[in-house]
């Protein structure tokens, strides 16, 4: 921990503490995402800008007993800007985050500057999509020491076939299921396996090849198909 830090911290009255996000995915081509929840305003820090964006993260916290912790970062779905991220980026699988907390008066206008003074900082990945519903998005993060269970190849290739998972209708809810869903998918526009538009939301069933099933519902935009068409056999 940084010296000014511990000295603040041990201090009886202490300033807020802000905590900012940043999600690498330049690999995507969507550069450094950086957040923070604590305000409805812009906070610059260390020369960079966080956007006001109501994300919320929990477990960040070591146990003691040995076990890496597993964090979960919570986004809305709603917010259109981001899901074109998440649709154009794998729902950002394998990307580096990194939980910077500082005290408020060492942001970039605080009343002492200061983008050394910082709190350890957690480096973490994002793994998979855990969670999803018609308004969040949960992620599950792991520490880049954490390879157990990790298998080469990390994914079967098939060639036709998506490989995420659909929501599916609730006929006791009335509603769609999100639970362990993967696919992106959210909108109030329905079609059958067949890739015809229906209006019946019990209808709505993903035939899982690219034509039919995700360029119908997602049109021109990127497409989250999770096949590989291109694969040749060799």
């Amino acid at each position: 921990m940084n010296n000014i830090i511990a000295t603040t911290a041990q201090q009886l009255t202490t300033d807020a503490v802000i905590t900012l996000y940043e999600i690498d995915a330049k690999n995507y081509g969507q550069g450094v995402l950086r957040f923070h929840a604590n305000s409805n305003e812009v906070l610059n820090f260390n020369g960079y800008d966080y956007t006001p964006f109501p994300i919320k993260s929990e477990g960040f916290e070591y146990n003691g007993k040995g076990s890496l912790p597993t964090p979960t970062l919570t986004v809305p779905a709603q917010d259109l800007a981001f899901m074109s991220v998440l649709i154009g980026s794998n729902n950002l699988e394998g990307c580096d985050v990194r939980r910077i907390r500082t005290f408020e008066k060492h942001l970039d206008n605080g009343s002492d500057p200061d983008p050394s003074a910082t709190f350890p900082i957690d480096h973490f990945y994002i793994d998979r999509r855990s969670a999803q519903t018609s308004v969040s998005i949960t992620f599950e993060l792991a520490s880049k020491l954490d390879q157990q269970g990790k298998q080469i190849p990390n994914r079967q290739c098939i060639k036709n076939t998506c490989t995420h998972s659909y929501r599916f209708w609730n006929a006791e809810n009335q509603e769609f299921s999100y639970e362990n869903v993967t696919c992106p998918y959210a909108s109030d526009s329905y079609f059958d396996r067949e890739g015809n538009k229906v209006i019946d939301p019990a209808k709505d069933t993903c035939s899982k090849d690219l034509a039919d099933g995700c360029r119908k519902r997602f049109g021109n935009n990127p497409l989250p198909f999770r096949g590989f068409p291109g694969l040749q056999r060799y």
